[in-house]
């Protein structure tokens, strides 16, 4: 029963992958088929055999469908004497067929398959298809945001899709190159890609039209002023089926977006061709991709002018979608600066002059976040010229620049969501992974230009990526599990810090050392409160030192750690050996500023923690309302609130030496973990060279809790608190043994003396 079962389970993967092929086999067949069987239309000639060849294909593609919104939409029975209407219809359902596919796939929690369905669907031109690859490459790939986004993605192409077939009718119409079979099968195309079947529709939260789509009656000649006014009045009805997209808000961010692409495309050719050679092809490339992005906008924009600034765009839309493919041809051709520039100008003009937009920043998440990556990536474009130019001291400025926009809008959103996709975005900026070296280590260097480009160019890639994951959105239930998350860490991370230093000050005698330690700790919580309020004016203002100020933070807990390591050995572990020791302990740190320092430790671990904490739930709030921000916070203080009562009194009771030597540990471990942290900070800020081990992989997740990376100094600078630790207890040994009491070391010789006989 086994053998069988197991060839079963063999034959079954050996047949997947033919699935797969012929899948992607009939699909292209059938288009192949529908695009020569329209050619023959056009010229009257049509063979009987190829529409029953159509029929055939149509039935296979039945076949390979799982869905039953995509069997309700198979073409299995095309009639000869109507068949330019329905070839135009089946090359329209054929794309609805594939995205119902792709989202039963990704429902099912198959991305690859998802994939597969995707990459069949016919795109518009300018078309942006990185987001929902990149949403199949999420782990959690069956949300239920995952569908919308994908189904929106595809409405979005396809109302696109809808209106350049339409441009291009029209066209055809005026020149009077259309006959009746051209004009039933591409009236037919549009009105089908038009009406999207209404599971996809439910599946991007659209309303379902109720009105149908009727057909122009369009009489010969078609270039006629009546079938010109026909077709104009027939596009104006499709267009109110259209689905809206795009609210008040979207429309303000992709107008300013549009107005920083055109904006950015003569610096970037700047600085990528210089004397009408391609210098540095990663400039070139982003001129020539930001020139696209601006003509793909100007396509989807164009509805909303037309409804808002119909007269604007009766005048100037053409115009400017001439200006703009001129432009791209000026930059393929790699024309002098000033002709670029030039024409450049003249989109601005239209563009500001005539519907009103321009490049300013708001506040909304969208807005910062599509707008902070483009000014990553300028920062970082103009950084790679600098390193091309020798100026390295430029390009690692340019280069911090780029990172601090990163991380205070959009690595701080992309962590608590996908905390790999964020890491590794970092380490691009940074040292890299493995066998690909980061932008500042790469500067550090000196590497050759072709190493620089490729570097600055994964770090482009994890950008995109981190934009693409933040523009879905994020359910309340995961805003409140994150920040319960969240605080519950750092949280922890805290009460182990003053748990491990309170436990050496049991006693009567240290009753004023645990009060100045409670009372930074204290401090410091009102502290963090303060950071919270202030983060959304004073600090949001100096986001761009917001890594500067927490290395500055982390080095003051690293120093006020390692001063009450040496006095936890001098005043606490060691006092049960030799009451000598209370003389080297004020001997190290006098008595007028022990109360400083445990007032300090209490304060600074304390918030070390807050102010990493305030940071991530400003952005949380960012993502999400602020009423899961709290759950999830208040769930994380009466845990940590009933944890920490738990370890400090439970922890009285526990064996005084025994609880010593664990807590000491604790601490020990925990200042080795912040010595790391600090000095990746330190690295981040360039106050520190980056020097990575390429051979070393360390997970994300060992630099979270311990402090460690692959570099040469994120591995022997935080052993150096363990050599400091190990010097301190073998000083404070030594010393101890040198000041025994004399009735010690009596009874200790007098045991070594021999008996008497």
């Amino acid at each position: 029963m086994k053998r069988i079962f197991l060839c079963l389970a063999a034959a079954a993967l050996a047949v997947c992958p033919r699935a797969k092929a012929d899948m992607a086999d009939d699909f292209h067949l059938l288009q192949q088929k529908l695009d020569s069987a329209l050619l023959d239309i056009y010229e009257g000639d049509l063979d009987p055999a190829a529409v029953r060849q159509l029929n055939a294909a149509w039935r296979a593609i039945d076949a390979d469908a799982g869905d039953g919104a995509s069997h309700a939409l198979a073409v299995t029975d095309i009639p000869l004497d109507d068949a330019a209407a329905r070839i135009g219809e089946s090359r329209s359902l054929l794309q609805h067929l594939a995205a119902l596919e792709m989202l039963r796939e990704q429902r099912a929690g198959h991305p690859a398959e998802a994939q597969g369905w995707r990459v069949l669907i016919t795109l518009p031109k300018f078309a942006n298809a990185d987001d929902g690859g990149i949403l199949l490459q999420q782990q959690e790939v069956r949300q239920p945001d995952v569908t919308e986004a994908l189904a929106k993605e595809y409405i979005g192409w396809q109302a696109t899709r809808t209106r350049q077939l339409m441009d291009r009718f029209q066209r055809i119409a005026a020149r009077g190159d259309a006959n009746a079979a051209c004009v039933r099968a591409n009236l037919s195309e549009i009105r089908t890609l038009a009406r999207f079947p209404a599971p996809l529709l439910q599946a991007a939260g659209l309303a379902v039209p109720q009105k149908e789509i009727p057909l122009p009656a369009l009489n010969a000649p078609y270039d006629s002023p009546e079938a010109g006014a026909a077709l104009a009045a027939w596009r104006e009805s499709v267009e109110a089926t259209l689905p809206n997209l795009l609210s008040t808000a979207d429309v303000d961010r992709l107008e300013r977006l549009l107005a920083r692409f055109v904006e950015l495309i003569p610096k970037e050719y700047r600085n990528g061709v210089q004397e009408g050679k391609i210098i540095i092809p990663l400039e070139h490339g982003e001129a020539v991709q930001f020139t696209q992005q601006a003509q793909g906008l100007v396509n989807e924009l164009g509805p909303v002018w037309r409804r808002d600034h119909h007269d604007a765009y009766e005048k100037f839309h053409a115009e400017l979608a001439e200006k703009l493919a001129s432009l791209e041809k000026r930059i393929g051709r790699i024309e002098p600066q000033n002709a670029v520039e030039a024409n450049t100008r003249e989109v601005a003009a239209i563009l500001e002059g005539r519907f009103g937009l321009s490049a300013r920043r708001a506040g909304a998440k969208g807005q910062v976040v599509e707008e902070t990556a483009l000014e990553v990536r300028s920062a970082l474009m103009n950084s790679l010229a600098a390193a091309r130019a020798g100026h390295w001291r430029e390009a690692e400025s340019l280069r911090l620049d780029a990172y601090t926009s990163f991380d205070s809008e959009i690595e701080a959103r992309v962590l608590p969501r996908n905390p790999d996709l964020g890491r590794k975005t970092e380490r691009a900026f940074l040292d890299g992974d493995q066998n690909e070296p980061g932008i500042k280590a790469l500067l550090d260097s000196r590497a050759t230009m072709e190493e620089l480009s490729a570097g600055y160019q994964r770090a482009l890639q994890s950008l995109e990526q981190s934009v693409s994951l933040l523009r879905v959105s994020i359910s309340p239930a995961t805003v409140s599990f994150t920040a319960f998350t969240i605080v519950s860490r750092e949280g922890l991370e805290a009460v182990v810090v003053l748990a491990a230093l309170l436990a050496g000050l049991r006693g009567g005698s240290h009753q004023a050392s645990r009060r100045w330690v409670g009372s930074g700790a204290w401090l410091a919580l009102a502290a963090t409160g303060v950071t919270f309020w202030l983060s959304k004016t004073l600090i949001q203002s100096l986001a761009r030192y917001g890594e500067k100020l927490e290395a500055v933070v982390s080095i003051l807990a690293v120093i006020i750690l390692f001063m009450v390591t040496n006095w936890f050995f001098h005043k606490i572990y060691w006092v049960g050996w030799n009451a000598k020791l209370r003389s080297l302990s004020k001997a190290d740190v006098p008595a007028r500023l022990e109360w400083l320092a445990l007032l300090g430790v209490g304060f600074l671990t304390v918030y070390r923690e807050g102010f990493e904490t305030t940071l991530f739930l400003q952005s949380l709030l960012l993502e999400g309302s602020s009423w899961p921000v709290v759950i999830g916070v208040s769930a994380a203080a009466l845990f940590i609130g009933l944890l920490g009562l738990a370890i400090f009194r439970f922890g009285a009771k526990l064996p005084y030496r025994k609880l010593l030597v664990v807590t000491g540990l604790l601490v020990v471990s925990i200042m080795v973990t912040f010595v790391g942290s600090t000095v990746r900070l330190f690295q981040t800020v360039a106050w520190l060279p980056i020097h990575p081990v390429a051979w070393l992989h360390i997970p994300a997740w060992a630099g979270q809790w311990f402090g460690l990376y692959p570099s040469v100094e994120g591995l022997l600078l935080p052993p150096l608190a363990l050599v400091y630790v190990g010097g301190a207890w073998l000083w404070v040994r030594f010393h101890s043994v040198r000041v025994e009491p004399p009735p010690l070391k009596q009874r200790r010789e007098k045991s070594l003396q021999p008996a008497a006989a």
